[in-house]
């Protein structure tokens, strides 16, 4: 069996550790902002298709690329939260 020398690590200049730093803080902020859009448009969908009744799941899943399973769960979800929403 060969074995190779490990690889030294070398030193990255101030500009490129900034830039990398920049850059990951950068996709971490988005990473957020794309979690709480998500959520956002999760809590849309199950109010808009509760509000709609019968078949409301079905458009809003149409509308937006979703399976209606997923749109009729958000949608159960929201009248699950409207009691304690009315009651508080």
């Amino acid at each position: 069996m060969t074995t190779s020398a490990p690889v030294p690590r070398v030193d990255l200049t101030a500009e490129e550790a900034h830039e990398l730093d920049r850059l990951t803080q950068h996709v971490e902020a988005c990473a957020s902002a794309l979690e709480q859009a998500r959520t956002a448009l999760g809590e849309a969908a199950g109010r808009i298709a509760a509000g709609h009744g019968r078949g409301g799941p079905a458009a809003v899943a149409a509308r937006v690329g979703w399976s209606r399973q997923h749109v009729s769960t958000l949608t159960a979800a929201h009248r699950r939260q409207q009691p304690e929403q009315d009651a508080a």
